[in-house]
């Protein structure tokens, strides 16, 4: 069987996503600094040239980037809220167990929060699509606790944010996570979450 030609524009759209895909794991590795335009096409196999067709810099990557994990944390966290109210609990506890157990998520987020910090046009982008996806997590947490019957012990966007933190936290103090071993952030966020429940 003859192979599909692809058209230019899905030409475009393939090497885009193999950059992307490798700019992910050169900044998690080697740090925004440590990065560089030369490596990313490298590693990719393309040339410095089919970067810049696709990004104007290094921080566009980077923003791309953002957008792209932003948007898979926002994807489960609203799976999570078409779950039946009665089904919630489990459903969190279920999810908690694969939280950053594949590739690189922790470090990533650490270099998004750095440059962040050190570029106010990055920090703009950044802190917008942040708080974008912790109301996603405190509608979940307040609809966790209704569910439950129990007092929330504080502002759901404070808990929210609270255990955003602890998760990644965690993640960077213990070694990386192998693949399909339960996370254990996950597991610990979850006693917490059993010991709210409580008071």
């Amino acid at each position: 069987m003859k192979p599909v030609r692809l058209s230019r524009p899905q030409q475009q759209a393939v090497t885009r996503e193999r950059l992307l895909a490798t700019a992910e794991s050169v900044f998690s590795r080697l740090g925004y600094g440590g990065a560089s335009v030369d490596l990313i096409a490298a590693e990719a196999g393309y040339s410095k040239g089919a970067v810049y067709s696709n990004f104007p810099n290094k921080e566009a990557i980077f923003l791309e980037l953002l957008q792209l994990y932003m948007e898979r944390g926002n994807a489960e966290l609203e799976r999570l809220l078409r779950v039946k109210p009665e089904n919630l609990r489990s459903a969190v506890t279920e999810w908690l167990k694969t939280m950053h157990v594949e590739g690189d998520c922790p470090l990533l987020v650490t270099e998004l929060q750095l440059r962040a910090r050190r570029s106010p046009d990055f920090a703009k982008k950044y802190y917008e699509l942040q708080g974008r996806q912790a109301k996603t997590l405190a509608r979940i947490v307040r609809t966790f606790f209704e569910v439950t019957g129990v007092d929330m012990p504080i502002h759901a966007l404070d808990l929210a944010n609270s255990l955003t933190a602890l998760a990644h936290g965690l993640s960077l103090q213990r070694p990386a996570a192998k693949s399909g071993v339960p996370s254990d952030p996950g597991r610990i966020i979850d006693s917490l979450f059993k010991v709210l429940m409580k008071q």
